[in-house]
């Protein structure tokens, strides 16, 4: 299996992306549980334009597997195919993870804040209606889609904690360390 896979990965290297995702369906086909190869077929499927069936994928990888370098690597990948169908929501939720999983995942960061601006640019364009409906389907709007001062709140707060983070893990070598005493 791991020689199906491995030539899944020279056929994806080659641009043969349709090859690939064959290669890697038949990997699964003997152990339907792989991982890799199902992270494999994800990426495979996303280079052959095919954001629906690549989302499903990484989903799977993300729910399943305990490696948390894939977990991560799954989640941002499913947080692009989200993008790429304009499912701003759920695409930003995915991209929070991947930095939850991955601070220090300046992509992550800088997709996160892309779909947060594209769903304040469609928003606006969402909206215009006349002011007693407007009223009446703003209840109904809170529960589709979040609200993009709360969305640009959370991604500070979550740009903070990992600042924090960050600090923590630069005091940590100085505390493990104790003075000389000469």
């Amino acid at each position: 299996m791991n020689r199906t896979i491995k030539q899944g990965n020279d056929a994806y290297k080659k641009g043969n992306y349709k090859d690939a995702a064959s290669l890697y369906r038949t990997a699964l086909g003997k152990d339907s549980k792989n991982a890799a190869a199902k992270f494999n077929l994800g990426n495979a499927l996303d280079k052959q334009s095919d954001p629906v069936y690549a989302e499903k994928y990484y989903d799977d990888v993300a729910s399943s597997t305990t490696n948390a370098s894939l977990k991560a690597k799954s989640v941002y990948n499913k947080g692009v195919a989200e993008a790429q169908q304009q499912k701003l929501p759920e695409a930003i939720e995915s991209f929070k993870q991947a930095l939850t999983l991955t601070p220090e995942d300046d992509e992550a960061r800088e997709n996160l804040q892309k779909a947060i601006n594209d769903l304040k640019k469609q928003q606006p364009q969402q909206q215009p209606q006349p002011n007693k409906s407007k009223q009446k389907q703003q209840p109904q709007q809170k529960n589709k889609m979040p609200n993009p001062q709360m969305m640009e709140q959370k991604f500070n707060e979550l740009r903070d904690k990992e600042k924090q983070l960050q600090k923590m893990l630069q005091q940590k070598p100085n505390q493990s360390q104790p003075d000389k005493d000469w």
